[in-house]
């Protein structure tokens, strides 16, 4: 995190549990066996049930409901399911293994709330929108301080999704989302581990979050670009990717082999942590996952 070139390049292996993982004991017991069987150097917890919508509201289905999404308490509802996780995990693995908690950006939690038409409130109900933007961030805010009090976590995994062209202009992204992304970050700045994730296949918007206040950036290096060299150039933080996931999921384990033992390469195996660009996708072959660690191991033999 730091930049500079430890013994063994360190591997993020990761991927989202299921919808019968939803328990909190099912969820740990979920995410410990996974660490445990494919022995990542760090564990990245990834609560996919993340936020409480009002009662009778699944989802954001007219522009009001921004209005009525309230003010959560992180040791309720959802929130506190993945904070009682959290203690659970972190009092399961060693103290020298760092627990980075995954937690969606706001944007992220508004397109999940609103998907396509997240579009139409943005033209038509932009205030509502900026209200529930920010009963968001303010919700997710309290969580990463309860999370960072109570739970002893080391870090945490943002993922900012909507910062690509499908989802919206650089200029639309920088309107509705910069300020909450960074609130969230400032409440996350005396942490060791603070990775962005930056989302997106396609035309993702990396010059302008890698200006973000973190540690480490992770994104779709293989499918977006920029590539590990290229990025290299751009900011001297941590990088963390180098994996093709979609790739993994059809490929052989060769292929994948060889992407990873090319991305230490091209980082010199500095200030970088050899990852997926984004969550192994499900049915991806085990095999396809535990070769990033073996090809760590290879690297370093030299």
């Amino acid at each position: 995190m730091n930049g500079q070139k430890p013994d063994r390049v360190p591997v993020s292996i990761y991927q989202h549990s299921t919808v019968h993982n939803r328990g909190v004991d099912e969820f740990t017991t979920y995410t410990i066996n996974f660490y445990r069987k494919f022995d990542p150097d760090y564990v990245k917890v990834m609560y996919d049930e993340l936020y409480d919508t009002p009662v009778n509201y699944q989802f954001v289905s007219d522009p009001s409901v921004w209005s009525l999404l309230e003010d959560l308490d992180p040791h309720e509802g959802a929130l506190g399911r993945y904070l009682l996780s959290l203690k659970k995990i972190r009092a399961s693995v060693s103290p020298d293994t760092p627990v980075i908690a995954t937690i969606f950006s706001p944007l992220h939690i508004a397109i999940r709330l609103a998907w396509g038409r997240i579009h139409e409130d943005y033209e038509n109900a932009r205030n509502d929108l900026y209200r529930g933007l920010k009963t968001i961030t303010s919700n997710l805010v309290s969580f990463v301080s309860a999370a960072k009090k109570e739970a002893g976590i080391d870090g945490f995994f943002v993922g900012a999704y909507g910062a690509e062209t499908k989802w919206f202009s650089q200029t639309e992204y920088v309107d509705l989302e910069l300020a909450n992304d960074k609130l969230l970050l400032e409440a996350m700045k005396d942490l060791p581990f603070v990775i962005l994730h930056i989302h997106g296949e396609h035309d993702s918007y990396f010059d302008l979050l890698s200006e973000y206040d973190c540690t480490a950036f992770s994104w779709e290096d293989r499918l977006a670009g920029p590539d590990l060299a290229s990025a290299r150039k751009k900011t001297p933080k941590c990088l963390v990717g180098g994996i093709d996931h979609v790739k993994a999921k059809s490929s052989s384990t060769q292929v994948i082999y060889d992407q990873a033992r090319e991305a230490i390469a091209m980082t010199g195996g500095a200030g970088f942590v050899l990852s997926p660009g984004c969550t192994f996708l499900e049915g991806t072959p085990i095999d396809n996952m535990l070769v990033l660690k073996t090809a760590a191991e290879d690297a370093a033999k030299g």
